[in-house]
């Protein structure tokens, strides 16, 4: 229409319609333009789980791992070079048993050479001491001074020190020859080994590590800090050792620590009242606490794959709207087993949360269900 108002309009003018022919063209190249592509995302399929319900007190399941009761590091208080360690990881040994020897040359001529000093200082003394007997007599008969008696009676005293200093010092040079013989500290085991034969080893270097048997086997674990003040020192609970066949055991708690590990859990230490037969340190132990009644706060168990941890240990879960829009619910964790955890916060029964795969989406995004709706082929 433009173009037919410009050539009635300005007819004689060649301008007009040169300007009327570029509008034309303008117009007719616009309407060749292709349609924009829709550029709106797929919503991201995403495994759920609706929540069941509210429990309390009911979830308290956790992992633990046995340990000796009492274990220690052996260690030489001398140096040298290892001559015999001839005791393996596993094999037991009795109170007393000698389990790793040094070379013991160099301290058995140490020795020889202390007992020659006190035999020198001992020949000394007795020179020094005969000495002041008789300088003792003479002063007493008034032909000796005084003050010469005194100096005798100071090299006997020098003389007498001289051979206590090598009295200790041939205590000291048989005392690092007993000590070049390490010996089990009681009955038990050897759970590590860590030094070879004709390695040398400096004084106090770790050799082996041992396990008793005499104080039976303990379960160490975590407790989440919102059961610290529902556990008392000297209570009893039950521990399940997998290994051997799910046997349960009666456990008491020995200790509770009093400062966190990470993710805010506390060390515990539960000791079992019998040892059964084929323990070993280092098993998997599952531990139940015996709780008292209403000692929990409320909470909702979920699948352990739905926690997605923040910063400074911080969590939450991924809640999923009506809107199918993902939304970040902060929780606190009550107790953790071996699949599912029990949380604590605005969660309620019959909403749905993602199940699995939350590395994967974010809150504020667009979902679908997996399972659910259309499917897309590409």
């Amino acid at each position: 229409m433009l173009f037919f108002y410009c050539f009635k309009r300005h007819l004689s003018s060649k301008r007009a319609l040169a300007l009327c022919a570029i509008l034309l063209c303008v117009l007719l190249l616009g309407g060749c333009s292709p349609a924009p592509e829709d550029t709106t995302q797929a919503p991201k399929v995403v495994d759920s789980y609706v929540i069941n319900g509210q429990v309390s007190g009911s979830m308290t399941r956790l992992s633990g791992r046995v340990t000796a009761a009492e274990k220690t590091t052996l260690s030489f208080e001398v140096p040298g070079r290892i001559e015999t360690l001839t005791t393996d990881v596993g094999e037991t040994f009795s109170a007393g048993e000698p389990l790793v020897q040094l070379d013991k040359q160099r301290y058995r001529l140490v020795l020889g050479q202390r007992e020659a000093e006190l035999r020198e200082a001992t020949a000394a003394l007795n020179e020094k001491q005969q000495d002041h007997q008789r300088h003792a007599t003479l002063a007493e008969k008034g032909y000796v001074s005084q003050a010469r008696l005194d100096t005798v009676k100071a090299a006997l005293e020098s003389a007498r020190s001289r051979q206590q200093s090598a009295t200790a010092a041939l205590d000291l040079a048989q005392r690092d020859l007993n000590l070049s013989t390490l010996s089990a500290p009681y009955d038990g085991s050897v759970s590590q080994r860590l030094a070879e034969p004709s390695e040398r080893v400096g004084a106090n270097q770790p050799v082996l590590e041992v396990i008793s048997d005499r104080r039976g086997f303990d379960v160490e674990g975590s407790v989440p800090e919102t059961l610290i003040d529902t556990l008392v020192t000297g209570s009893r609970h039950t521990v399940t050792l997998p290994a051997l066949g799910n046997t349960e055991l009666d456990a008491t708690l020995r200790h509770l620590g009093s400062q966190p590990r990470s993710s805010n859990d506390y060390p515990l230490i539960l000791h079992l009242a019998e040892a059964p037969e084929g323990i070993r340190s280092g098993m998997t132990a599952q531990i139940q606490l015996s709780l008292p009644a209403n000692s929990q706060a409320p909470g909702v168990i979920l699948p352990m794959t739905a926690l997605v941890y923040g910063e400074g240990e911080r969590r939450h879960v991924l809640r999923v709207r009506d809107d199918m829009i993902l939304e970040a619910v902060p929780v606190e964790v009550l107790a953790l087993g071996e699949k599912q955890v029990e949380v604590s916060g605005e969660l309620s029964a019959g909403e749905r949360i993602v199940a699995k795969g939350t590395e994967f989406v974010r809150p504020g995004q667009s979902v679908s269900l997996l399972g659910q709706g259309p499917q897309r082929f590409h």
